[in-house]
């Protein structure tokens, strides 16, 4: 049996030392197990995401793949006054939820929900800027929303992408049933990432592997 990469001992002291939940992320988080656990991300990531966002000064941030909105508030909680965060969500249900939460919080004027297939969604909007870009989504897409976005972000501009070590496939020890095409797009995105010439970047060992790229 393979170990974890990173034993839960020392998360739960990282999330003890750094993370501090308020009553409405506890609810989000809690909201997103019983609907799809493991779905989200966890505490841990939801701050990473929160002082990645910071230490650049997002303003403006794309996010693909909505779910419930636990990773939307960590990322929107980041934004200075007047920024700005559009996430999209394929399922209505989960929009419903996330769009619900939304509304609890106190950035719900500086979030954005649009709903349908994210490609789709990606592919009628004009050309912008975003300073980060938030993928969770379809893992079968992962290569295809790159291509979509990567025009759109700034230099100095942060993509980062959840799950890109594909429950461990991309080092051959994959803990559920992994399709083709899924363990081809996240390997292209991966790769295409790393390439030196266009971003700095480096795949970071989370619990389901985070991509960090800055764009040159």
């Amino acid at each position: 049996m393979s170990r974890p990469l990173i034993p839960d001992p020392a998360l739960r002291y990282i999330a003890e030392t750094f993370v501090e939940e308020d009553d409405l992320l506890r609810r989000v988080r809690a909201e997103g197990e019983a609907h799809r656990p493991g779905m989200q991300v966890s505490p841990v990531e939801g701050r990473l995401l929160y002082v990645l966002a910071r230490l650049i000064g997002a303003r403006r941030i794309l996010e693909i793949g909505t779910f419930v909105g636990y990773s939307t508030l960590w990322l929107a909680r980041a934004l200075p006054e007047g920024g700005e965060l559009l996430t999209l969500e394929a399922d209505a249900t989960h929009a419903d939820v996330a769009e619900g939460f939304f509304r609890q919080s106190g950035q719900a004027a500086s979030i954005t929900l649009r709903r349908g297939p994210a490609l789709d969604t990606l592919a009628a909007m004009p050309a912008q800027s975003f300073d980060l870009v938030f993928i969770d989504a379809m893992k079968r897409e992962y290569a295809e929303y790159l291509t979509a976005v990567e025009g759109w972000v700034r230099p100095g501009g942060l993509i980062l992408g959840d799950n890109s070590l594909l429950f461990g496939a991309m080092y051959g020890e994959p803990r559920e049933r992994i399709s083709p095409a899924a363990e081809a797009a996240m390997r292209e995105f991966n790769q295409r990432l790393a390439d030196p010439n266009r971003y700095d970047a480096i795949l970071l060992p989370t619990a389901e592997g985070l991509t960090i790229a800055r764009k040159r």
